[in-house]
């Protein structure tokens, strides 16, 4: 995890956190008062597994450690917006932590024999107590029902406890769906180590990584989307990408239209103009399943019996979205059967139509449009995905190619927003004159500005993507790999589509480098001219300077220098033009040293060729 300034030690400080945590004093964050079994099995194997001690503390403090407070010691750098964290005052700081732990927004999903699947109970679990009992309903064994999937929407120390607990779940699990970041930095405290792939075959879980791109109509909503994304508690970050272009923009109301106080897109609505951002967060979502071979034996630090081994169960994690904004292009197409033509399919509502996918529906309808709804929405239309041939579990199948719907849906999106922004770069170098002047959007440096940009996320995502695909893509003997061979074509498809951005991003930083040379060399020959105006005068005025009468008989001198000034620079500039004329470039061209040599060679060799006559006869 990546920390500003390690404010609770490094990887190699181990009684720094503690030495911290001391120096609070009365702000020091408190856990629970009724340790659950699945915290206290979590803090024994933090020392083992260095990586659990984040799980750990995320328990205790609701979210990750680092937005408790500002810590004692803590540099705090000029001119920068302080970073989130809790409140100030202790005790609204102490009812964030409990309102994070409590936080809760569940969904379970039961597959039956046949695939099709029921959400039972209909409405969401928003309590601990709410998911216990759902979790004995599980356990009862439903006649019909082959598959039982937890969907939870964000994390929270609730959650963990009770699913952690009931189902035995690795903790790993949970802590690989808590941060987002890439790489680390060498003194990351909690850093997620890579794992072979070996290892990675035998885990019970797979998580699936996608940049989400959203769409903002300003910078307000940007910033208070950013504002959202900090009320999350998992660690995730809305970046924007800053490759603004005049397409983005209404155009700027005239002064009379401004004095009238109307847009002229927009009348009486003048701050709605449209001035358009995009965004991106690295996203996750992590799948467990609890494999018919270990219910019933997980019985470690006091962890309940599973029974029932002829009933899977999985729990998905997704992440929350923020509410401010759009997803870009409102999202992934539907993927619903058209109706036939002639068929009468008038919902009586169209604005809360049911039948409309989460994230198609309109805002102003106070509709639902989360990434959680989504899923919920597209799993219960079984009809929609693959039926598997080779004797695959349908009943699995249908959660995880849902899930690989809306992900690669996701990934599409992505790729056909960099292929856009490319495109328009290109055109800006090869039709300049196209864009109008915006305030030198499209310089050719703010150019190269947005190529780095894409320099340096679009490998990271090829990363999360090949990520994605090797955990269990190679893996025939998992139950899970069946239901990703449906979608391989795709990822390897958007896979190459992102190598081919790569290679082209590289190619038109070379181009962009190359004008702005060409720009810079071509406004220095510009100066190079302007600074040749000046010669003429000052050579007039040394020469005029060598005069040791007094100053007063300087007057004549100065008539003198004016009129010799004008007269060498105009015969300066004639000369100038006449030597861009046709014939001063043929006469250059005779006269360059090149043509001279190359003619006195030709001469030389036609001198040093024997003649026939001399040698006698040719046969």
């Amino acid at each position: 995890m990546r920390l500003h300034d390690s404010q609770l030690g490094d990887a190699y400080q181990d009684d720094k956190k503690d030495d911290v945590r001391t120096r609070l004093g009365d702000d020091n964050w408190e856990g629970p008062e009724e340790r659950g079994p699945y915290l206290n099995y979590v803090e024994s194997l933090s020392k083992r597994w260095p990586q659990l001690e984040l799980l750990h503390d995320f328990m205790e403090v609701g979210t990750v450690p680092t937005r408790w407070c500002i810590f004692p010691g803590e540099e705090k750098e000029k001119n920068v917006q302080r970073r989130y964290t809790y409140h100030t005052a202790i005790g609204q700081r102490r009812d964030q932590q409990e309102k994070r732990a409590q936080k809760m927004n569940v969904a379970l999903l039961r597959f039956k024999d046949d695939g099709q699947a029921q959400q039972s109970p209909t409405n969401y679990l928003r309590t601990h107590e709410d998911l216990r009992e759902a979790l004995g309903k599980v356990r009862k064994h439903e006649t019909g029902v082959k598959f039982s999937l937890f969907v939870v929407e964000d994390l929270s120390r609730d959650v963990i406890e009770t699913l952690g607990s009931e189902l035995a779940i690795d903790p790993r699990f949970f802590r690989a769906h808590i941060t987002d970041y890439v790489w680390n930095n060498i003194r990351d405290r909690w850093r997620e180590p890579s794992i072979l792939q070996v290892d990675a075959k035998r885990q019970t879980w797979f998580q699936l990584r996608l940049i989400r791109s959203r769409y903002f109509e300003n910078q307000s909503q940007l910033t208070e989307a950013k504002r959202q994304v900090n009320e999350f508690n998992v660690m995730r970050r809305l970046d924007a990408d800053k490759n603004q272009i005049f397409w983005d923009k209404d155009p700027d109301p005239t002064i009379w239209e401004r004095l009238a106080g109307e847009s002229s897109q927009d009348k009486g609505r003048v701050d709605t103009r449209v001035d358009a951002k995009v965004g991106h967060m690295r996203s996750r979502a992590t799948f467990w399943l609890n494999p018919e071979s270990t219910i019933g034996k997980h019985t470690d630090s006091g962890q309940r019996l599973q029974a029932n081994s002829s009933q899977k169960q999985g729990v998905l994690l997704l992440e929350p979205i923020p509410e401010a904004g759009y997803p870009l292009w409102r999202g992934y197409p539907n993927w619903d059967e058209l109706p036939a033509f002639g068929t009468n399919d008038t919902p009586p509502d169209a604005v809360r139509d049911p039948q409309i996918p989460p994230y198609l529906r309109s805002k102003d309808a106070e509709n639902p449009m989360s990434w959680f709804e989504d899923y919920i929405f597209w799993a219960q239309k079984t009809t929609n995905f693959a039926k598997l041939t080779d004797g695959a579990n349908q009943q699995l199948s249908i959660p995880i190619q849902c899930l690989l719907h809306l992900v690669c849906g996701e990934w599409l999106t992505f790729a056909d927003y960099l292929n856009a922004r490319l495109n328009q770069i290109d055109w800006g170098i090869v039709n300049p004159s196209f864009f109008p002047e915006s305030g030198g959007t499209d310089h050719q440096k703010q150019s190269l500005r947005k190529l780095h940009f894409w320099r340096r996320w679009v490998p990271q995502a090829r990363d999360m993507l090949q990520a994605t695909m090797s955990q269990v893509m190679d893996d025939d003997e998992k139950e899970i790999a069946k239901s990703f061979k449906v979608y391989k074509d795709d990822l390897e498809i958007i896979k190459k589509r992102l190598e081919d951005y790569e290679t082209r991003i590289d190619r038109l930083s070379t181009v962009v480098n190359s004008t702005i040379s060409l720009t810079d060399a071509s406004n220095t020959s510009k100066l190079t001219i302007l600074a040749s105006f000046f010669i003429p005068p000052s050579l007039v005025a040394a020469l005029l300077s060598m005069n040791m009468d007094p100053l007063i008989g300087l007057g004549e001198s100065l008539k003198w220098w004016a009129v010799a000034s004008v007269v060498a620079v105009t015969i300066l500039f004639t000369i100038g033009y006449l030597l861009k004329t046709k014939k001063a470039e043929s006469l250059k061209k005779n006269l360059s040293i090149t043509k001279m040599v190359s003619k006195l060679e030709g001469r030389w060799r036609s001198k040093a060729k024997p003649s026939p006559t001399t040698n006698g006869a040719v046969c």
